[in-house]
C-alpha cells in the first residue's frame, strides 16, 4: 500500500514542478521588465538633463556622471533583453533580431545628447550583444 502512495505523490510533485517553474519564469519576466522600465526612466531623467546629479566641472565628477549614465543605459538594455528573452522562451519562440535591434536603438537614443556617453554606450551594447550571442551558441 505504501508503494502506491509514493508513486502518486511522485506523479503529483512532477506535475506541480513545471507549473512552479513556469510561474517563477513569469515572475522573472515581470520583475526584469519592471527593472528595465525603472532604468529607462532613470536614464531619461539623467541623460535628458531633467535631473542634474553633479554640477561641478571637475574631471572626477564629470567622469562619474558619464559612467553612471552609461551603466544605467546598459542595465536597461540588459534587463529588457532578459525580460523579452524569458518571455519568448516561455512561449516557445526564438527572439527576433528585429527586437534586439529595436532595444539596441532605443538604448542608443537615450545617450544621443552626449557624444562620450553615446560612444561608451555603443561599445558596451556591442559587448553585451556579442556576449549573449556566444552564450546562446553554447
Amino acid at each position: 500500500m505504501s508503494k502506491i502512495r509514493k508513486d502518486t505523490v511522485k506523479s503529483e510533485s512532477s506535475k506541480r514542478k513545471p507549473k512552479f517553474i513556469e510561474k517563477s519564469a513569469y515572475r522573472s519576466v515581470i520583475l526584469s521588465g519592471i527593472l528595465g522600465g525603472v532604468f529607462l526612466v532613470l536614464s531619461i531623467m539623467l541623460n535628458g538633463e531633467i535631473v542634474i546629479v553633479f554640477t561641478s566641472d571637475d574631471l572626477l565628477w564629470v567622469s562619474i556622471d558619464i559612467i553612471l549614465k552609461v551603466f544605467i543605459i546598459l542595465f536597461f538594455f540588459f534587463f529588457m533583453m532578459i525580460s523579452i528573452g524569458n518571455y519568448k522562451e516561455l512561449t516557445g519562440k526564438p527572439i527576433d533580431y528585429k527586437i534586439i535591434l529595436l532595444i539596441f536603438i532605443i538604448s542608443l537614443i537615450q545617450s544621443f545628447k552626449n557624444s562620450i556617453v553615446f560612444s561608451f554606450t555603443f561599445i558596451g551594447l556591442l559587448v553585451i550583444v556579442i556576449y549573449l550571442y556566444v552564450v546562446q551558441e553554447n
